[in-house]
């Protein structure tokens, strides 16, 4: 019941200070690391608009209910900003997932990129699709797509098991740029051997804030960092205090 009422505590805190610092956002600037992956990521999207190929997201095999979710939410993110980068292109980003909501906020978030680019007309709605059920039967279907849509980047932003290194060996066989993360840290071990850029560990979650998506993502980098900081200075505290002789 203590460790509930806790993490409850933490969540307010954070959303708190996600709430709070969004709106001061404008008035603090945030310098973010240079990441690779991201720089690699935005050349090859503008190398796919310019040669008239396709660029691919996977949003993974987890469903939309339960913690597998959360990578799939982080490509959404991602989702947004690469169709507007690709609204003007013959061959506008096609999206592939496991699970049939999550394929259809996939297609919502079509939707909504395309209104705010003011190309509503852009939208198709066979652009976001249910391969498999499965994990496996969602890794068999990806080649058809490789192959017949012409892609260039294959973008993996999602739940992975082991499925994943063979869907990043996929796109790599099609000789297309493969950016590979996802949270299993199995997973994230086999996609680093088998794509071009990788995404470790909590990279995923910073998509948002680095594509500039909203002040929202960037916001909840400044709370991330904040809120370790108080967990550092509760622990130093505890230990100074155990240690002075004070009881529990």
């Amino acid at each position: 019941m203590t460790v509930d009422i806790l993490g409850f505590a933490i969540l307010i805190i954070f959303s708190i200070l996600v709430v709070v610092l969004s709106m001061i956002s404008r008035r603090l600037p945030i310098e973010l690391r240079s990441m690779k992956a991201f720089d690699e990521l935005r050349k090859a999207v503008e190398r796919s608009v310019e040669a008239g190929e396709r660029v691919h997201l996977s949003l993974g095999t987890g469903s939309l209910i339960g913690a597998e979710s959360a990578p799939g939410l982080a490509g959404l993110a991602l989702l947004g900003q690469v169709a507007s980068a690709t609204r003007m292109s013959d061959k506008p980003v096609v999206v592939t997932a496991g699970d049939g909501a999550m394929a259809i906020l996939a297609q919502d978030s079509l939707r909504s990129a395309y209104q705010r680019a003011g190309e509503p007309r852009r939208y198709e709605a066979t652009a976001g699709r249910v391969l498999g059920l499965t994990p496996f039967s969602y890794t068999v279907g990806l080649p058809p797509v490789l192959t017949t849509e012409q892609i260039s980047a294959h973008l993996l932003l999602g739940s992975f098991g082991a499925e994943g290194a063979l869907a990043a060996h996929f796109g790599d066989r099609q000789e297309a740029f493969v950016l590979g993360g996802t949270d299993d840290v199995p997973s994230q071990a086999l996609l680093f051997a088998t794509s071009k850029d990788q995404l470790i560990g909590e990279e995923i979650f910073a998509t948002g804030a680095y594509l500039s998506v909203g002040p929202m993502y960037r916001a909840s980098l400044h709370a991330q960092d904040l809120l370790r900081a108080l967990i550092v200075l509760a622990v130093l505290a505890g230990s100074l205090w155990l240690t002075l002789g004070g009881g529990l």
